[in-house]
């Protein structure tokens, strides 16, 4: 039977976490096209839109996963630029190593091994960071976040994607139903239901995840208590997902 995780934050998340990821990186690009219903490059395009003109960009993608948006990052930061992609899990670094190999870009990315609350990166390094749907997987959003802070360069520019709760009552209904009950049948295709360290199989964490975890203008609070100016979000799929932009 498997171990119930009530919330977003329990004991021995970072550990389960990244052994759920160890497990799906070779699905999960089918997967996140399938659950986003083909829009998730489209979110992704947005973010990208919001952070401007990035020539030359020194950028850093924090929790890169599978490397999609440090991709979209290289094609826009040209050969002047340079990409950084850190995550904490070696078989999702793997893929984008691989991906990486069939792609013509202008500049490669620098993939490393990393923890998102630990970066080992200088202060005001980078002239913008992204992340995408890296917030609910860590176990102190609020440190994530001022790591963020710390190694942006003043005036620098933050754009993150992650998943929330519709507003509007119908929709959420919906939108619960989807995330309960349709997303972890077409996950069984993929983890077969196995139970990762005892607990859920991969493809429920995404509906605990988002038990208690901030969005909106929570989300936005803890931006700003940290030191972010200028910042919004944006609701995109009729609230489903939100993307943060501000500025250091």
């Amino acid at each position: 039977m498997s171990e119930e995780l009530k919330g977003n934050q329990f004991e021995g998340k970072e550990t389960y976490v990244k052994d759920v990821f160890d497990e799906i990186a070779e699905y999960y690009d089918k997967m996140n096209e399938i659950m986003s219903i083909g829009m998730v490059k489209g979110w992704h395009k947005f973010m990208f839109k919001k952070a401007g003109d990035i020539t030359g960009f020194k950028v850093c993608d924090i929790g890169c996963g599978t490397g999609e948006l440090s991709f979209m990052a290289a094609e826009r930061v040209g050969p002047t630029g340079e990409v950084i992609g850190i995550d904490l899990t070696p078989a999702m670094l793997r893929m984008a190593e691989k991906k990486m190999a069939s792609l013509e870009l202008p500049v490669k990315v620098d993939f490393r091994e990393g923890d998102a609350l630990d970066l080992q990166i200088e202060d005001n390094t980078f002239d913008l960071v992204t992340s995408g749907y890296m917030l609910r997987n860590v176990t102190d959003i609020r440190q994530a976040i001022s790591e963020m802070y710390r190694v942006l360069k003043p005036g620098a520019v933050i754009a993150v994607a992650e998943l929330s709760k519709p507003k509007n009552r119908i929709v959420r209904w919906g939108h619960k139903i989807y995330l309960k009950k349709i997303i972890p049948i077409w996950g069984r295709k993929y983890d077969k239901g196995k139970l990762i360290d005892g607990k859920q199989p991969a493809y429920d964490w995404l509906t605990s995840s988002l038990e208690g975890f901030p969005h909106g203008n929570d989300m936005v609070a803890i931006f700003k208590d940290v030191g972010f100016k200028e910042m919004k979000f944006y609701s995109k799929s009729m609230g489903a997902v939100n993307i943060y932009v501000g500025r250091k």
